[in-house]
């Protein structure tokens, strides 16, 4: 679509045409512009609310749609239309992604989904407030060509997308030795930061490789009640029938197509419940180091090195994912140790005590001779692979 270089000539002397060949209607809702020139017009404008200046927690957002602006419409000439009235919203923390066109009405009203789009368009799925620079804009149309125009100056735009309703995945089978809902919250897996999607996990071990008996994923809560019912609709598995392939694709509902590892050796198995794929990653190293014990010290024991410590359990077969679950009555600070020996191996987080705080984050990758962690008071299952150095505190609910 051709843009007419000045909308002056609009408003006092008609819409000029030239040829072209593409159709106004040719375009997605919203359509993207090239941004010159954009120009205001006299007699349209659009006034944000109170809503949408104010932080939208989209949790507690009732209704489908909220009042973000009203609009102002002037005249235009005959034969012209006001169309595709949108949010432009850029994400202050990520300058260099382009701006996201949020669809609204020509009354203002923004949909709940819309918001919710324009997040994980961004950041993915977490339940975390997010900082946006926006400006509303619309086309005048006629015919062929078209004049972007400004509605509002830029202005700060904030949400927070809602909680998902359990954001904790497991792997379930005789790899992970998972065979009753009593002892199912063994094997967690790991979300995969920095790329967005809140909905992509992994797990790191030595897998096996049959053909029967092995890895389904299920999210904690289906497998408290969904498995009671034997109701499978819910359970993640692969599209085919004993796939070893090194990568495919994940659907709901088969629970005898089990997820199989290529060969029975050490790999990461990525499940990305998005896009509904899965892969599996062989590591390179093939013989990682392999401890005795995993522990936890800390404040709650006064750090002391001889007694108090608390004791992780091997939960796989090679011995490198841990699992406990315990109560600290107070805040803490921990970190974790092999062997009970700070120069065997220990694992911290970030280069500041308490950089990582457990509340913000359940899931981090923690390093070696890294800071101590901050753990609020509470009942927690903790988790660590020894390999990738993963940590999980995930609260225990009633």
């Amino acid at each position: 679509m051709k843009k007419i270089s000045l909308l002056l000539m609009l408003i006092i002397a008609g819409w000029s045409l030239t040829a072209c060949t593409e159709s106004h209607n040719d375009y997605p809702m919203p359509p993207v512009y090239p941004q010159e020139p954009v120009v205001t017009v006299e007699g349209f404008e659009a006034t944000t609310t109170d809503a949408a200046t104010q932080p939208i927690d989209l949790a507690t957002m009732t209704e489908e749609s909220i009042q973000m602006f009203t609009l102002k419409m002037g005249t235009l000439p005959a034969g012209m239309e006001f169309k595709n009235v949108r949010i432009e919203a850029k994400a202050n923390d990520k300058p260099k992604m382009e701006p996201y066109n949020v669809k609204a009405s020509d009354d203002g009203k923004v949909t709940k989904e819309e918001l919710t789009n324009l997040v994980y368009n961004f950041y993915g799925k977490k339940a975390t407030e997010r900082t946006f620079t926006a400006q509303i804009f619309a086309d005048a149309v006629k015919g062929t060509e078209s004049q972007l125009i400004y509605l509002t100056k830029p202005f700060t735009l904030r949400i927070t997308p809602e909680k998902l309703e359990d954001p904790y995945y497991y792997l379930y089978g005789l790899a992970t030795g998972n065979y009753t809902a009593a002892n199912a919250n063994r094997a967690i897996m790991s979300p995969v930061e920095g790329e967005g999607n809140d909905m992509k996990f992994t797990y790191t071990t030595k897998f096996t490789a049959r053909n029967a008996g092995d890895l389904l994923v299920w999210n904690i809560s289906y497998w408290k009640t969904d498995f009671q019912k034997k109701d499978f609709s819910k359970v993640y598995a692969t599209e085919k029938l004993y796939d070893k392939s090194e990568s495919g694709t994940v659907i709901q509902g088969n629970k005898d197509n089990f997820f199989i590892a290529p060969t029975a050796e050490y790999y990461t198995f990525t499940i990305d419940l998005e896009a509904l794929t899965f892969k599996w990653v062989k590591l390179e190293d093939q013989n990682p180091t392999k401890y005795t014990n995993i522990t936890m010290i800390g404040s709650f024991n006064s750090w002391n090195e001889t007694s108090g410590e608390i004791e992780m359990k091997a939960i796989d077969q090679a011995k490198h994912n841990w699992y406990v679950r315990c109560t600290f009555p107070s805040d803490t600070e921990l970190k974790f140790r092999a062997n009970h020996d700070y120069t065997v191996m220990n694992w911290g987080y970030g280069d500041s005590d308490k950089e990582w705080t457990t509340d913000e984050e359940w899931a981090k990758v923690c390093e070696k001779d890294k800071k101590n962690i901050g753990v609020p008071a509470g009942q927690y299952d903790i988790y660590f692979c020894d390999i990738t150095g993963t940590a999980h505190f995930v609260p225990v609910e009633d």
